[in-house]
């Protein structure tokens, strides 16, 4: 597991998709458990750590499609 030590005014969500490069809901549920003292705050105190467990993410090769 990686941890992230934060900055003033760092935000989770912007800490997971650098982490893992989405902010897909279930990661952020992986990651919130990890973390249930984080829970309740939208900009995150400096010098908290932040846990970042391993977590298989799945690439989809993206196809665009003609719709006519």
């Amino acid at each position: 597991m990686n941890q992230y030590r934060t900055k003033e005014g760092d935000r989770l969500d912007i800490i997971v998709f650098k982490a893992y490069g989405s902010m897909d809901a279930e990661i952020m549920d992986v990651v919130l458990e990890s973390n249930p003292h984080l829970l309740n705050s939208a900009t995150l105190p400096a010098n908290s750590i932040v846990y970042l467990p391993e977590i298989q993410t799945t690439q989809v090769a993206s196809t665009s499609k003609a719709l006519w």
